[in-house]
């Protein structure tokens, strides 16, 4: 990444113990670019970020119909808890979807077994072994020349506003493609309350099943939750936020931390004017940007733009 700018510092009793630079954008609900920062017209892997992009674009194709749990679980990187494997279990049922022929590796349940479901990525998988079996294809759903392949690419594209070049392979063993963060943040858009198809209807999975989309007391649910933001994580440093309005933010790390995006966002939001002013405060604790000393706050995370 090489044009970023200093997005967040983490204090400690006044000492700057470490610093997060990256690239951010936020644009307003008619999708114009109202802040910019380092270079967001670069293509990057924004990973697990694009997994309610996905979803979407298989509903658009006519291959899947999701119940909003499910819609929210293939949304999800989630934590393995109970709620989960049950919502796995039942959306696998429903799909006629074998768990062991899903790609992403087996993971450690609740119970101790290691189980497919248990993967983070379980939700998407199911997707895409649902949605290759409407279309006929073979049920390796995850190679580069498989049809479902195409269909992601182009709903994405399509949602971004921009042309998709290129692959590349998610840890989970599906594929994962390029997008700028501007036109992430014009698809991540598409999920407010006031968009449409499809899209609205996975935003809407997502406001309605927070702890699904990550877990109990995670950040991507403390937001959700708090706030009313649609907004996904996605592995190495990527935070995609949509706020009731409209408003989007994206944040991409350099250093690729998960732990700067959301208060980031928030911060660019609250900017905007897009969710109430002290948003970003009053989730600080919950989002452990709190650093403490004995269990006593002795600085914290402090967004720097």
């Amino acid at each position: 990444m090489p044009t970023t700018e200093l997005l967040a510092v983490v204090e400690r009793d006044g000492f700057d113990e470490s610093e997060h630079r990256g690239v951010a954008v936020v644009i307003d609900p008619s999708g114009t670019v109202v802040e910019a920062h380092g270079d967001i017209a670069r293509p990057f892997l924004a990973r697990s970020s694009l997994k309610p992009l996905y979803a979407a674009a298989l509903i658009d194709a006519g291959l899947l119909e999701l119940e909003p749990a499910h819609a929210a679980l293939a949304s999800a990187s989630h934590h393995a808890e109970q709620q989960h494997l049950d919502t796995a279990q039942a959306m696998a049922a429903l799909h006629g979807v074998d768990e062991q022929h899903l790609r992403c590796t087996p993971m450690r349940a609740p119970d101790g077994s290691q189980r497919r479901f248990a993967h983070m990525c379980s939700g998407k998988h199911i997707g895409l072994a649902a949605a290759a079996r409407a279309l006929g294809a073979p049920a390796e759903y995850w190679r580069d020349d498989h049809p479902l392949t195409g269909v992601l690419r182009d709903g994405l594209a399509a949602a971004a506003g921009e042309r998709i070049d290129g692959l590349a392979h998610d840890g989970c063993g599906a594929v994962v493609f390029p997008t700028t963060p501007v036109g992430l943040a014009c698809a991540f858009r598409r999920l407010a309350p006031d968009g449409v198809g499809a899209h609205r209807r996975i935003g809407d999975a997502m406001r309605a099943h927070p702890t699904l989309i990550d877990g109990t007391g995670k950040p991507d649910a403390v937001v959700i939750e708090a706030t009313g933001c649609a907004t996904k994580f996605g592995a190495e440093g990527t935070q995609a936020m949509v706020a009731p309005d409209g408003t989007t933010a994206v944040v991409k790390t350099a250093d690729g931390a998960r732990r700067a995006g959301a208060p980031v966002a928030l911060a660019l939001l609250e900017r905007a004017g897009a969710i109430p002013a002290g948003t970003l405060d009053r989730l600080a604790e919950p989002l452990g940007l709190l650093q403490l000393s004995a269990g006593e706050p002795v600085g914290r995370l402090r967004v720097a733009i």
